[in-house]
């Protein structure tokens, strides 16, 4: 494999992977003759070096806002060497594919190294449900496999890879109340109702799936099929891989939170659970926060002013139309990181964009931003882009797609994390 052959790969592969993953320009020669790492982190974890063999002469490099950990650097192992190890045994033609599915492989050896196999093939299961539908509608599942469980396939106890194949199996289990446990041989154990748990609050799952979440604790992993086709992989009570639009992704969820501006852990984490919720409910949303100090910024003369980038109409505070009055009656004064999950998804999906100060008191709901001119990509980007510059803001797609910004000294926004 030619430098430039890899270079290509992890930029086209790699990086989307790892949220906000920018490649750097150069190929960075290695020490010859010594044996080094597939993925190292430099930089305090700002940058991550990626090489295609132990001992290959070259690595690229890898940047990103929010910085790598140890995880991330064990995931890209067991992926580029599922790739390099297959990237030659095909044709061209076939190589878009191979690489797609060596990643899948390596995801599911990064799980559990022993059992990849049988994961990967519930990955395949997976795949071949969400192109079908049974009785006129996209059946969702939820497989739990739990690890610590090393019950033997028998005639007691089926293989969920036979079991998935069979029509009867799709109503048995949904993305959200229900599910099927399985030994770490693949063998069927027992339904599982995910509602009878106690649903505590959980910051690093989407609303819709926090019963789901919370039942991967300890050796439990849950592989999730939603009805849109989307697969979701949850460990450790948090989002872990997400498949969305044919590419994955993996969450560090820290490190995303950290790298928000604001001066309220409390706020970062509200707005952080409400970018998840919005994203997996595909409603999209814009939602905004800014210093106290730049409040008057954007609202100039209480929003009477024509150069005002927030209206007097879409204010909290006081508010006059008939939205700002009902939303302030409904909000009632209380802080964004005060009020329910669902409500705060629900607020953030109104068309226009929801903006806070950094203690979480929310000045408008619906607000229609003042564009500057010269603004490109849709309405929602460049309101997203007209209020970074006075604090963080994050535009939410309605495929699920998630880009931040915060703000910098010079008052120019740079791009804080994707998702």
């Amino acid at each position: 494999m030619t430098g430039e052959e890899f270079r290509n790969i992890v930029q086209n592969y790699i990086c989307p992977i790892l949220a906000g993953a920018v490649l750097t320009p150069q190929l960075q020669e290695a020490e010859k003759g010594q044996v080094h790492a597939l993925a190292a982190l430099k930089s305090n974890g700002q940058a991550m070096h990626i090489s295609p063999t132990k001992k290959a002469g070259y690595k690229v490099e890898i940047r990103r806002n929010q910085p790598f950990n140890g995880e991330d650097t064990k995931l890209i192992e067991a992926i580029v060497a599922q790739i390099v190890a297959n990237y030659s045994k095909t044709s061209k033609l076939y190589q878009e594919r191979v690489i797609n599915y060596a990643i899948e492989v390596g995801l599911c050896k990064f799980l559990c190294e022993p059992e990849h196999a049988m994961l990967a093939s519930v990955l395949d299961g997976f795949d071949n449900w969400s192109a079908r539908t049974y009785e006129g509608r996209k059946p969702t599942f939820t497989i739990v496999v739990d690890f610590a469980n090393k019950q033997a396939v028998n005639k007691q106890h089926p293989s969920i890879l036979d079991v998935l194949t069979e029509d009867f199996f799709a109503p048995l289990s949904n993305s959200v109340e229900s599910g099927i446990l399985i030994s770490s041989q693949g063998a069927l154990l027992e339904y599982v109702d995910f509602l009878q748990n106690e649903v505590e609050n959980n910051s690093y799952s989407p609303l819709r799936f926090i019963s789901v979440a919370n039942y991967a604790e300890e050796e439990k992993v849950c592989f999730t099929l939603t009805n849109n086709g989307e697969v979701l992989i949850f460990k450790n009570k948090k989002l872990f891989f997400s498949k969305r639009n044919g590419g994955w992704s993996y969450y560090n969820h820290d490190s995303t939170v950290r790298i928000m501006a604001g001066s309220s852990t409390a706020v970062k984490q509200a707005m952080y659970e409400t970018i998840l919720d919005v994203s997996f409910a595909r409603t999209g949303g814009c939602l905004a926060a800014v210093p106290l100090a730049n409040e008057k910024n954007l609202i100039k003369e209480g929003g009477r002013s024509a150069d005002s980038t927030i209206k007097c109409d879409d204010l909290l505070a006081q508010p006059t139309s008939v939205k700002s009055r009902a939303i302030s009656r409904l909000v009632r004064g209380r802080k964004f990181q005060h009020i329910s999950r669902t409500m705060r998804k629900e607020l953030v999906a109104i068309d226009g964009a929801t903006i806070l100060n950094y203690q979480g008191e929310i000045l408008a709901v619906g607000a229609i931003i003042k564009i500057s001119g010269g603004s490109t990509g849709g309405g929602r980007l460049a309101a997203t882009e007209t209020l970074a510059p006075h604090g963080t803001a994050i535009k939410i797609s309605a495929d699920g797609m998630v880009k931040a910004f915060n703000a910098v000294k010079d008052g120019k926004p740079e791009v804080a994390f994707k998702l």
